[in-house]
């Protein structure tokens, strides 16, 4: 089995069971929302005020705390400790306060701005398993990809599976240059790739770069599809660059693995990290559900 990095030592905040239950009580007050009623942005701005009005102090120390982790490397942290409602609203509250939560349009059960992340409905690999097992940046079919993504633990696979991976863009440069060289480098952040942009965003095609000096987007899938379904074309060198800059970052031991247990609330950097999960046995039949948001800053 392969060896992947430690956990980071500023990888993890630790909420006080007071405080968990303070931003609780916050949010039940509060009615029950549909989840299509979240996509208004004045909606999640009061949840947000009304939630934080009950616990000033203490919302404002874990937001500002979890935006101090993520401005610096690895880039991403892990909330423990945190009680969840289930109307979703403290999850819409602590989102709002980095930014609009923002969706693909409504489409139940895998569209959502609180998005239901279920096996059941991950996208299948034409490459065998399925396109969340694979390191990704999200939104990558948008012309600007979002900046921060925030998943918070349901419930945990029983069998084990579907850990989370977590690699930050230092690695990648730093694996890409040690491994391929700084010529491939170099390649990487000068030379634009298409990326297919999605259906629901006017389509198209969109031409960036896999990496710059300080992010990266990669979803191979995105960059395949422009090539198959919009007449794209790539050099063979380039081509055979990315088959290489897959192999490393699949291939390394940096990359950081863990499992989310329920309430532990994940936000990364998506402009700065890739993430995946590992594969689940039971497939279909896996009761694991993640909670996503997709965060425009």
């Amino acid at each position: 089995m392969q060896t992947l990095a430690p956990f980071p030592d500023t990888g993890r905040i630790e909420i006080s069971p007071a405080l968990a239950g303070e931003l609780l009580n916050g949010a039940e007050r509060l009615p029950l929302y549909d989840n299509k009623d979240f996509y208004s942005p004045a909606l999640q701005t009061l949840v947000h005020d009304s939630i934080r009005e009950a616990c000033p102090d203490g919302f404002d120390w874990l937001v500002n705390l979890t935006k101090e982790r993520i401005a610096r490397w690895p880039y991403w942290v892990l909330l423990k400790g945190l009680r969840f409602d289930e109307g979703n609203r403290l999850f819409v509250a602590i989102n709002r306060a980095f930014g609009e939560l923002v969706a693909r349009p409504y489409e139940a059960p895998r569209a959502q701005l609180v998005h239901y992340i279920q096996p059941a409905t991950d996208i299948p690999s034409s490459r065998g398993g399925h396109e969340s097992e694979r390191l990704h940046t999200d939104t990558a079919d948008w012309e600007i990809p979002v900046e921060l993504i925030s998943m918070v633990c349901v419930r945990a696979d029983r069998g084990g599976g579907g850990r989370s991976r977590v690699l930050d863009v230092d690695t990648v440069r730093d694996e890409v240059k040690n491994r391929l060289g700084t010529d491939i480098l170099e390649f990487l952040e000068t030379e634009p790739v298409p990326w297919q942009l999605a259906a629901y965003r006017g389509g198209g095609v969109k031409w960036r770069t896999v990496l710059t000096e300080s992010s990266m987007c990669w979803r191979r899938y995105t960059i395949d599809l422009a090539l198959s379904s919009n007449g794209a074309k790539l050099s063979d060198e380039m081509l055979t660059s990315l088959d290489s800059f897959e192999d490393v970052i699949t291939a390394t031991t940096r990359t950081v693995d863990f499992s989310m247990r329920e309430g532990e609330l994940l936000f990364s950097d998506n402009t700065r990290t890739i993430h995946a999960r590992t594969p689940i046995s039971d497939g279909v039949a896996s009761d694991r559900l993640m909670i996503r948001s997709w965060i425009r800053a």
